[in-house]
């Protein structure tokens, strides 16, 4: 119950602020929320994405050794950090001017405790605005699943494991990397090479060059 209530209250709290800055909520926000404003964040916080390549690799290595059930809630944990961290924050960030209060918006309204699905329709508006394609049709080679669909049910599975001492298998474990990669392929590569971005191989975001660079994650 308790968890119902802090879910409901953040919930409630995101809308009031939406409703105070923005009539129209989030769409107005991201329409709003110009290409150069998040360049901007993602020169000024290069390393902004290397927490969440950091997991995914971590879980590779946990599958390597075999710790199937590890290696699930690092896999799923990075691209929970991918979504969050680098998408959702500079959006935050963007419609907030006073740093402070835009860290503190942040931790409320991308708290650990909030599920990937809470924002489905930010991150699809944020990713036609800058990629110019509907997040809804982005899916895996050979996977039906829409991609955030697969990101919502393996962060359900890291929770299981978390919360209820599940267990996972290998074949469980192959497919939250597999996501992992893919979001990071699909998602936000596409978001940094509309904006004019790319990475080094240190995993940095940088001025475009030769587009992402070849990560070992």
């Amino acid at each position: 119950m308790a968890n119902d209530w802090q879910d409901a209250a953040r919930d409630e709290m995101f809308e009031q602020i939406s409703r105070e800055l923005y009539p129209e909520h989030k769409q107005q926000a991201i329409e709003e929320f110009a290409a150069e404003r998040l360049r901007s964040f993602y020169l000024a916080h290069p390393t902004v994405m290397l927490p969440a390549m950091g997991m995914l690799k971590e879980g590779r290595e946990l599958l390597e050794l075999r710790r199937f059930t590890a290696s699930v809630v690092f896999s799923a944990g990075s691209y929970e950090l991918m979504l969050k961290a680098t998408l959702l924050r500079p959006v935050v960030h963007g419609l907030v001017h006073n740093e402070g209060l835009a860290q503190v918006l942040v931790d409320h309204m991308l708290g650990t405790q909030t599920a990937i699905g809470r924002y489905k329709e930010l991150l699809s508006k944020l990713f036609l605005s800058i990629a110019g394609v509907q997040l809804a049709t982005v899916s895996r080679a050979g996977v039906k699943a829409n991609i955030l669909a697969e990101v919502i049910a393996n962060q359900t599975l890291r929770n299981r494991i978390l919360h209820g001492g599940g267990t996972c298998t290998r074949p469980h474990a192959e497919e939250a990397r597999e996501v992992g990669l893919a979001v990071f392929q699909l998602i936000l590569s596409p978001v940094l090479v509309g904006l004019g971005l790319g990475l080094d191989p240190t995993g940095r975001i940088v001025l475009a060059t030769a587009g992402i660079a070849d990560l070992q994650i």
